[in-house]
């Protein structure tokens, strides 16, 4: 009976374990078929969203890379500008230098233009400041002791005067030909010329002319007069046997007058 009864009891519970455990494994396919959609999707999110994130993170480091060679490009322009502007206070310290000195310069050169104006006034104001006459035998070209001494204060009178010039107009009596008393005239005047430039005169400063028998100029008659107003005839003649030297200096040089010699 006992042994009849564990028959039955396996006999019934063998199919319902069976039954089970058919029953089990149906339950555990049908969430498996459930679950893997879901795996699918969620290993698709997981991969899509590791893709982002992996994107985002090479973006990120991208940016900052860019962000900071930007920065170091900026840094290096602040640098070069900082340095154009130290130049650029550099270069404006030195033109304003240089302004200054070029300002002392041109006033320099503005005072020297002046004096160099003035001078140039002067040496071309010249005015007469020294007159004298020397005189001739009759028919001769000859100096006379006379003659000499009244040089000589001529040449001392050049000598202090390194621009001045000398003027030397030789003259003849009346008497002759027109032709001989213009040569004899000259003659006389280059007898002069050559007495200064032995006395040390420059050939450069002396100017000669004959005027030969030819009437003297006005002022040159009012020496004559000057001379001696009542000169005869034969005086006169003899007085205008002569050179006529002028002496002009440039600039404020007072007036002198040397000896007339007459011989």
């Amino acid at each position: 009976m006992i042994n009849l009864g564990k028959s039955l009891v396996l006999g019934v519970g063998i199919p319902i374990a069976l039954a089970l455990a058919t029953s089990g494994c149906a339950s555990k396919k049908y969430v498996s078929q459930q679950i893997a959609p879901v795996n699918q999707r969620i290993t698709k999110v997981e991969q899509a969203t590791n893709e982002k994130i992996g994107w985002l993170k090479n973006k990120e480091e991208k940016d900052v890379s860019a962000l900071n060679e930007r920065i170091s490009t900026t840094d290096q322009r602040v640098a070069q500008v900082a340095s154009a502007a130290e130049q650029a206070q550099g270069t404006a310290a030195r033109a304003m230098s240089e302004s200054e000195a070029n300002s002392d310069k041109i006033s320099a050169a503005a005072g020297a233009i002046s004096t160099l104006g003035s001078g140039v006034a002067n040496a071309l104001n010249y005015q007469l400041v020294e007159k004298a006459d020397v005189t001739f035998a009759f028919n001769k070209a000859t100096l006379s002791p006379e003659a000499k001494m009244a040089l000589d204060q001529i040449a001392a009178k050049m000598a202090a005067l390194p621009r001045a010039v000398v003027e030397l107009a030789g003259f003849t009596d009346r008497v002759g030909s027109t032709n001989y008393n213009l040569a004899l005239s000259r003659r006389r005047a280059e007898a002069v010329q050559r007495y200064l430039v032995m006395q040390k005169v420059a050939p450069r400063q002396i100017h000669i002319v004959g005027m030969g028998k030819e009437a003297p100029p006005e002022g040159l008659t009012a020496d004559l007069t000057a001379i001696d107003p009542n000169a005869s005839k034969a005086d006169r003649a003899r007085l205008a046997r002569r050179v006529h030297i002028n002496v002009f200096g440039a600039g404020d040089i007072t007036e002198g007058t040397a000896s007339r010699i007459q011989q």
